[in-house]
């Protein structure tokens, strides 16, 4: 799928997810020539403090920064100011801007706009939910780990996690069961307090998805629009009328994405009016209705500034209790891609000698793990 992904910018213009050259040859000329110097010599003038705003300061420069969206966009995300994030944040999640801002490539895209001008950046495909859901990939998942002797359960919360001879003892809202091995890819904190009954000292934070339709959607804000305006709480939408142009559907339809700070509610209803207030201003979108939404608790890690000590130290407590930890939420670490999911969970499980991982040699049925979601067969007590 082609994406076409646009943002709104803090002036309130729809323009190209990925900042280009022509964008910022329609700002005035004393900008243009301030941004170009604070590129130059952000990295001078900008010594980096150990948070995103130190170092979105050092590579973009302040002027950039701001009148691009992106500190609008950052702290709409974490809802605190970006000097209450630590850098890491953008080495995991800003790759893009991370790549395109090394000294090397600042001078070839000074060099190529000199010579021939600035090209467009060439967006990645979308790749998209199978039109006939997900339940097209994961169904047949199921069913060749069914007969390989798995049992998946699902929506059985971990209540508890503790070693029981040579394996462990895992609580879940159905009862106990007995495994040889337990790797977890729930969020880090939940498998804390499962192991050792304490908080971890990590916050997260849940994503609110609001299902909205509307009668008219600007075609200028492509099939997925990202909010770096000043205004409104939302941070992207996904237009899926335009993924899935024929399904002869009399309204648009797409989804937004909302981020909620650690402990908040999620009111969906207050999101939709601050959504509907802020595209109609823009003269965005009209008709708007909301049918419906969905809550994914511990979404996204919370980058907090000195955050990589207190990860080390939780993940350190939990090998040394013999749990394996992988995935985004299993060892607090942004992961944007399905594909790096992938890739990291493989790692992890092949270097904990786990079976199912490439290198790691196949284990005896009693020594299957528990995953998250899915089990070896085994008894359920209680």
């Amino acid at each position: 799928m082609r994406r076409v992904g646009r943002r709104i910018v803090p002036s309130g213009r729809v323009e190209p997810y990925m900042i280009a050259g022509r964008e910022l040859m329609g700002w005035p000329l004393g900008l243009r020539l301030r941004v170009a110097a604070e590129l130059l010599t952000g990295r001078l003038r900008h010594p980096r403090d150990g948070t995103l705003d130190g170092i979105c300061r050092a590579r973009l420069g302040p002027t950039l920064y701001a009148r691009s969206g992106l500190r609008a966009y950052v702290e709409r995300f974490h809802h605190v100011p970006a000097t209450q994030i630590d850098e890491a944040f953008f080495q995991r999640r800003m790759g893009l801007v991370e790549r395109a801002t090394r000294p090397a490539a600042l001078l070839r895209r000074a060099i190529g706009a000199l010579s021939r001008g600035d090209p467009a950046p060439v967006a990645p495909p979308l790749r998209v939910r199978p039109r006939a859901g997900m339940d097209a990939l994961f169904a047949p998942i199921r069913v060749a780990l069914e007969a390989s002797g798995v049992e998946v359960a699902l929506n059985e919360p971990v209540t508890r996690i503790a070693a029981d001879g040579e394996g462990f003892s895992v609580g879940t809202a159905a009862g106990t069961r007995r495994v040889g091995a337990v790797a977890a890819t729930i969020p880090l904190d939940t498998t804390h307090r499962a192991v050792f009954g304490t908080p971890s000292g990590l916050a997260s934070i849940d994503l609110m998805t609001l299902f909205v339709s509307a009668r008219w959607l600007s075609p200028d804000i492509g099939n997925v629009l990202f909010n770096f305006h000043e205004d409104g709480r939302w941070k992207r939408a996904t237009i899926h009328s335009r993924l899935y142009p024929d399904t002869g559907a009399p309204r648009a339809h797409f989804s937004v994405e909302v981020t909620l700070p650690p402990g908040a509610r999620a009111d969906p209803e207050d999101a939709f009016a601050d959504l509907a207030t802020h595209l109609g201003t823009l003269a965005l979108a009209d008709g708007l209705r909301l049918e419906g939404h969905a809550l994914t608790p511990s979404a996204y890690p919370l980058y907090a500034p000195g955050h990589a000590a207190r990860v080390a130290e939780v993940l350190d407590r939990l090998q040394a209790a013999g749990i394996v930890t992988a995935g985004r939420q299993g060892r607090f670490e942004y992961l944007p891609t399905a594909s790096g999911v992938i890739a990291r969970v493989g790692e992890e499980l092949a270097a904990a000698g786990l079976p199912g991982a490439e290198g790691a040699p196949p284990a005896p049925p009693s020594a299957r793990p528990l995953a998250a979601g899915a089990v070896r067969p085994r008894p359920v007590e209680g």
